[in-house]
């Protein structure tokens, strides 16, 4: 039925409009996108999409394709707007087999699928804009979303009170400088007042508990195993249903994708399955990553990762004090902490830090909320640029 949808948007181009209003044109095939893409692109300047201009702009390989041929030689209805609802209906179908195949190759292969992500996929449906009063209304109605505070004074001060729920974090840094240690001690002050998940693939449970004391046992929720990315959103899911809002994945390194795709669809899809979990149930996702040498600002194996997250926590060593650079290269009493990227407010701090080895903590008593006054956001920013002009 694409075929004759395209036949007759190519005789009646000046319906394309109408029709993508009610039809998205991501739901379609590649090559009818860049059908459509022409009409539209030649709508606008006011010609005529022939074969000629399509072999020049797509080239003779498109044109000669069995596609181009099926859609040359498809009927052509000059009231081709009416044929929308059996035209979706059809695309329904068609995403049906879609996901019927994929869950049917992922069970060949072992692996376990998550069918809301799946669905997803090529929605049917067409964002429709709402006026600025319709938003003011829509979240008026809705309830506001506490603030979660980590236990870090100098965190909380920098997200002004706390972590707002919708968003993923990612935690990165030098190795052993306790990027673990750090988010660990965030979520059990978390389990203070809130259900949280941790997802403990770095290490065995039995080693946590021997070396960490929670007293909100029935607060923390534990996972140990099931590495898949799509198990993992599936026991997020589960977990939200019982309250669950907060929850900390160790680590990157650990979580797998499924095979027949190279390492940057592998990695990107992590944080693009975690993100849309995090927007769409408004929780909260520490995800601890690894970074290259190269590349400090972005999860390895993927740029988009770092474009994904809401928020970027580095964590890196402090030099050694200078009477004792002969005997040792890093103070290991101290630590530096960086807030690299906050979409939330826009401060971006670096605070050094009392690191205890003993117990694996983090604390700045000398930090004064004070300190906020020498940050300064884009907003601030702004409005001095303004003033200056």
């Amino acid at each position: 039925m694409e075929y004759t949808i395209l036949s007759s948007a190519l005789a009646y181009p000046k319906d394309i409009e109408a029709f993508l209003e009610k039809v998205p044109l991501s739901a379609m095939s590649q090559n009818a996108q860049k059908l459509f893409n022409l009409c539209l692109e030649c709508n606008a300047q006011n010609i005529d999409a022939n074969v000629a201009l399509i072999e020049t702009k797509l080239g003779s390989e498109f044109v000669e394709s069995e596609f181009f041929k099926n859609v040359c030689a498809g009927d052509i209805y000059p009231q081709w707007l009416n044929l929308i609802p059996a035209f979706k209906e059809h695309l329904a179908i068609q995403k049906q087999k879609d996901i019927a195949y994929k869950l049917l190759n992922a069970s060949e292969k072992g692996q376990v699928v998550d069918i809301e992500i799946l669905s997803q996929e090529k929605s049917l449906e067409v964002s429709e804009a709402k006026s600025l009063r319709q938003w003011v209304e829509y979240f008026a109605d809705k309830p506001i979303l506490p603030k979660i505070k980590c236990g870090i004074d100098f965190l909380d001060v920098c997200f002004d009170g706390g972590f707002e729920l919708g968003q993923l974090v990612l935690i990165s840094g030098d190795p052993e400088a306790g990027k673990t240690m750090l988010s660990i001690q965030m979520l059990e002050y978390i389990a203070k007042t809130n259900k949280v998940c941790f997802f403990c693939f770095e290490f065995t449970i039995e080693s946590y508990l021997k070396r960490h004391r929670v007293r909100q046992l029935d607060n923390m929720y534990i996972f140990n195993d099931g590495y898949d990315i799509n198990e993992i959103c599936q026991n997020i899911k589960s977990l939200y249903k019982k309250g669950v809002r907060v929850f900390l994945i160790d680590s990157q390194m650990r979580i797998t994708s499924p095979s027949g795709r190279n390492m940057e669809e592998e990695e990107s899809l992590k944080f693009s399955s975690l993100a849309k979990l995090c927007h769409s149930l408004k929780i909260l996702i520490f995800l601890i990553v690894q970074t290259s040498k190269g590349d400090r600002d972005n999860p390895m194996g993927s740029k988009k990762g770092g474009h994904e997250s809401s928020i970027t926590i580095r964590i890196e060593r402090s030099p050694a004090p200078k009477e004792l650079k002969d005997l040792q290269e890093w103070d290991e009493k101290s630590r530096i902490v960086l807030v690299k990227k906050n979409k939330q407010t826009g401060r971006h701090f670096s605070e050094k830090v009392n690191f205890d080895p003993s117990t694996c903590t983090f604390s700045n008593p000398n930090f004064s909320n004070n300190k906020e006054q020498k940050s300064i956001s884009y907003k601030e920013i702004e409005a001095a640029l303004n003033q200056f002009k």
